[in-house]
């Protein structure tokens, strides 16, 4: 080893922020290690040590090893380490959630139950300290010489929503009647609070756009794609799926204006459902349902995976000319398209076909999208102080200072991609009546086709849970819901 290198020889500790702060504290050093011919053992050494960092790996590539293990018991057991094991940093929320999901689909209900648990009171302490934190969008501290990736993960509304709908879920199928109700309703109200967060958080970034004189409006050419994968989303936290969800339980338990309320929220979000038209007609005249001698079956249906964030390159115009920065986009291109379930009886008679309740895509896109003044603001800053930081470097170091922080920005130059990448890319329904008994029924997916023999009980409700990923479709029949709560 050179003279003066003995610094090198140990690697620094590993993640984003710790990478960073080794690049400072031992700036003066290494430009020293520079003077002495230790060139490229230096620059190795202040690379390697971030190498195999999570910052620098996209969240989607990570996410494709869990995506995998899904409905695999084998592969299983190592992916809920790795994740358990991930929660503890500042991205605890994100791997949490993916946790709930890989062990619900897995058949880990208590497992699954208690991530989902853990994430909510993260969401709680969020929410805690988003009140009483006084911050401004621009004071992003490290992030602002690195990337987003750098901030900690906050989940956006619509991932909010469906963790408490896979929650409610994860106790229906306990059949924990009280425990179902209490997270369904805490779905509902994530919904009704989102609003108003959401546009106080828009409004602040606009706030803070123009205080630092960021025209946002200059970049819209550059989000079209974004726009088209959004759809006709109407907002990123508007979700009629979880809301459909909601009204078949208080139905099965004869909570009719409870049921009719929520008909009515899914019918608003996707007015052109005929099937919940007819819902909210059914439940309006709760006399014909106390009479009929039928009970329902409801098939929620989750198709595939929602489609990950991609990166592009997008110019920053600032004072001292115009920087590339990385920014995370969605492509119309990459986006599946909705398939149906249809639902058979044992004569191969069709009895339901599913239709789409939620775009996930499209809520993923429209969260991004809404969040887009904030991360233009940070964007914009970011181009200057890497600029600052490598003319600081020219001035005091000369070439080489200038070629080390060249490649310290190229490096950490990443779009942050993390997004819960488990949901499924539509969530889908159907519903329909059946007498009394048992019936053996046909699920019919291009993921393939499985034959369940479900129960159905006079005026309760029997729900069957499809999930179609990796060619395979993974179902659960939940506890018949009937009677009063």
């Amino acid at each position: 080893m050179p003279a003066g290198c003995e610094l090198l020889d140990k690697k620094p500790e590993s993640g984003y922020l710790a990478c960073f702060g080794f690049f400072l504290g031992a700036y003066t050093k290494i430009m020293n290690f520079f003077r002495k011919g230790c060139l490229s053992v230096a620059l190795l050494a202040m690379l390697s040590g971030c190498a195999t960092n999570s910052m620098f790996v996209s969240y989607p590539s990570q996410a494709e090893k869990w995506k995998a293990t899904l409905g695999n018991e084998a592969a299983s057991a190592g992916t809920t380490q790795k994740l358990e094991k991930a929660t503890a940093g500042g991205d605890g929320v994100l791997y949490l959630q993916e946790l709930g999901r890989v062990t619900q689909l897995n058949g880990e209900g208590e497992a699954s139950r208690n991530a989902f648990a853990d994430v909510v009171s993260k969401y709680d302490a969020e929410d805690a300290s988003a009140k009483i934190q006084v911050s401004s969008l621009a004071a992003s501290g490290t992030s602002l010489i690195t990337n987003d990736n750098a901030r900690p993960y906050v989940a956006p509304d619509y991932e909010r929503i469906f963790t408490r709908a896979y929650q409610a879920l994860n106790y229906w199928a306990e059949n924990d009647v009280t425990g179902t109700a209490v997270e369904l309703r805490a779905a509902a109200l994530e919904q009704r609070v989102s609003a108003n967060k959401r546009e106080k958080e828009i409004a602040k970034a606009e706030e803070e756009a123009e205080e630092n004189d960021v025209d946002v409006s200059q970049f819209d050419g550059y989000f079209q794609g974004i726009d088209a994968v959004a759809g006709g989303v109407k907002a990123s936290f508007q979700n009629a799926w979880t809301f459909y969800l909601s009204a078949l339980f208080w139905e099965a338990h004869g909570e009719y204006n409870d049921a009719l309320v929520d008909y009515k929220k899914a019918l608003e979000i996707n007015s052109g459902v005929d099937m919940i038209k007819e819902d909210v007609e059914r439940v309006s005249n709760p006399r014909a349902l106390r009479d009929s001698d039928e009970g329902m079956v409801a098939v929620l249906y989750e198709q595939g995976f929602v489609q990950p964030r991609e990166e592009f390159t997008l110019p920053i115009p600032t004072v001292h000319g115009v920087f590339s920065v990385a920014f995370p986009t969605y492509a119309i291109g990459s986006k599946p398209r909705p398939n149906s379930l249809r639902v058979l009886d044992s004569a191969s008679q069709p009895l339901g076909e599913t239709v789409v309740l939620a775009d996930v895509g499209g809520l993923a896109a429209k969260d991004l999208k809404e969040r887009m003044p904030g991360m233009l603001v940070r964007q914009t800053l970011r181009a200057t102080a890497k600029y600052n930081m490598q003319k600081q470097a020219n001035d005091n170091f000369g070439l080489l200072g200038s070629l080390s922080t060249q490649i310290y920005n190229l490096v950490s130059e990443q779009a942050d991609r993390r997004s819960w990448l488990t949901l499924p890319a539509y969530a889908q329904a159907t519903r329909f009546h059946l007498p009394q008994g048992e019936h053996a029924l046909v699920l019919s997916t291009p993921a393939g086709n499985r034959t369940l023999t479900v129960p159905v009980v006079r005026r309760g409700l029997t729900v069957i849970h499809a999930v179609a990923v990796h060619g395979q479709l993974i179902t659960r029949v939940l506890p018949v819901q009937e009677g009063p709560l």
